[in-house]
């Protein structure tokens, strides 16, 4: 199973599960959906030093979080604890064999103990790829179609190991970031870092530790406050790799502001852009929803 540009992320992992089928089918004309809006910023390589963590924050590091959560939660962080039960979908692309192909992405997160991401990639036939992950177990299911041809139920499982899964519990530990609320638990510790430059944005830099990502990389804007770029050790088809969430298009969201536009990076590589968002906070979700697809 081989493309032109390997894909390398890991909600790209489950989309190259399914280039076995897809492998040669042209990706859908771009449309209003799917074409590229802009130009992601330009950044150059990116590599990850992390100091030792701290028993404690830095006062002026410390300072620059806190006024990132308040310009994300206008002033009210607590009320990022919703977002640890929640439910989110965004719309955009993915690369799969060289070119974007239009991809639909659900995630539902009860944190910290289950997650169930969908991922949807339309090219000239649909695939379907659902991963779930708990305390009892995990499993990743996959389906490709016809467009406009229904899902059978059940789908297919089978049990995640080794690098694949390791994958999406990075993944998992992701999407809790993305949302925000760890970078609010009292566990966080900070030291400031290098400052950025990300496209037309003068960015603080924070050297992170959180309950979700062991460490991260912060570059928050100077002028909005909001986070503009989320960095990591991600693991990928078998290796560590430095991955990169960018953001813009601050949107709200029952009073929170969420990055609605995100471009997703492993190393030189684009690997993902999504466009839309719709975020369900407070989901009250029982155990057997994240058992199937």
């Amino acid at each position: 199973m081989t493309a032109p540009r390997r894909t390398i992320s890991a909600i790209l992992l489950a989309a190259s599960l399914l280039a076995g089928s897809l492998l040669g089918c042209k990706p859908e004309p771009p449309t209003l959906r799917t074409a590229r809006p802009t130009d992601p910023p330009p950044v150059g390589t990116l590599e990850l030093k992390p100091p030792a963590k701290p028993g404690e924050s830095d006062g002026e590091a410390r300072k620059k979080l806190e006024a990132m959560l308040a310009a994300h939660t206008g002033g009210k962080p607590e009320a990022l604890q919703k977002l640890k039960d929640a439910s989110y979908t965004r719309i955009g692309s993915i690369m799969l064999n060289g070119s974007g192909a239009a991809t639909t992405q659900t995630v539902d997160l009860a944190w910290p103990a289950r997650y169930k991401t969908t991922v949807e990639i339309t090219a000239e036939r649909v695939g379907t790829v659902s991963v779930g992950l708990g305390p009892d177990g995990n499993w990743i299911s996959q389906f490709n179609r016809p467009p406009g041809v229904a899902l059978p139920t059940p789908l297919p499982k089978e049990k995640l190991a080794g690098g694949a899964l390791l994958s999406f519990r990075r993944q998992m530990q992701e999407d809790a970031c993305y949302l925000l609320f760890p970078f609010a638990d009292p566990s966080t510790r900070v030291l400031p870092a290098d400052d950025a430059r990300l496209g037309d944005k003068d960015c603080h830099g924070l050297h992170a530790w959180t309950p979700a990502l062991e460490y991260a990389l912060l570059h928050i804007d100077k002028t909005t406050n909001l986070l503009a770029r989320l960095a990591f050790t991600g693991h990928e088809q078998g290796k560590d790799v430095v991955k990169e969430l960018l953001f813009d298009d601050a949107q709200d969201f029952s009073g929170l502001k969420l990055g609605a536009k995100v471009y997703v990076r492993a190393g030189v590589l684009d690997v993902a852009e999504w466009r839309s968002l719709k975020v369900k906070a407070g989901q009250t979700f029982e155990a057997k929803h994240f058992d199937n697809p």
